[in-house]
């Protein structure tokens, strides 16, 4: 194996923040992309968790969490000081502690929310009302720093703003209206509109087990 693979769906936030991670500390895998409702046996063989994304590192192990996937990103970037940077060792809990939140309370509202159809007996104008404390919170912070522990991003925005993005395309498809504040859409804005967007969302073909390999970054 001469590169990392990444079992990845492009539209996945939790695929996203792993790819940005990886983007952003100049990490070049191997990218599979694969259709969530055929997934190929090869990866059902390599997956535990039986989602994406999964890392295959090149001695075989196998890393099935995407911030598992950011922390391994920081430790091999060779950008110098990177852990340093976006993992500061004095907001390390603030940073973990809002990081649960959106992957639990946040991320479990946001599904029922945005899926309601999916599940038996939903209410979605609460989900909905359960979503809005987390993004208020977010905003509370962003309406003071420019990211959410000061003017520089940390592994807390690249772990989060993919499910804001997530919230927001929600709302809208639902016609919804002044559902984010401007702290909160102008540091959305900031990742969706950073000169590496159109790279981490690059549109790759579905990974079968002789297609010709595909790298992320693409270029």
């Amino acid at each position: 194996m001469t590169n990392d693979i990444l079992y990845s769906f492009r539209r996945c936030p939790y695929a996203i923040r792993a790819r940005w991670a990886l983007l952003i500390c100049e990490i070049k895998v191997e990218i599979r992309e694969i259709d969530l409702k055929n997934k190929p046996l090869d990866f059902l063989n390599k997956s535990k968790t039986k989602t994406v994304p999964i890392l295959i590192k090149k001695d075989s192990e196998v890393i099935e969490e995407s911030l598992e996937i950011i922390l391994w990103a920081l430790s091999e970037s060779k950008r110098g000081d990177i852990k340093l940077i976006y993992l500061p060792d004095n907001k390390k809990k603030d940073i973990f502690e809002i990081i649960n939140e959106n992957d639990n309370e946040f991320k479990y509202h946001l599904d029922r929310f945005k899926y309601s159809t999916r599940y038996h007996d939903i209410n979605e104008e609460f989900h909905f009302t359960n979503a809005i404390k987390f993004i208020k919170r977010c905003n509370e912070l962003l309406a003071e720093n420019k990211y959410f522990f000061g003017d520089s991003p940390t592994i807390a925005d690249w772990s989060i703003w993919p499910f804001i993005r997530q919230f927001r395309i929600a709302c809208e498809s639902q016609k919804r209206t002044d559902y984010l504040e401007p702290s909160i859409k102008n540091w959305l804005d900031s990742f969706e509109n950073n000169g590496k967007f159109k790279s981490l969302m690059y549109k790759y073909e579905l990974w079968e087990p002789n297609s010709r390999k595909n790298y992320f970054p693409s270029n």
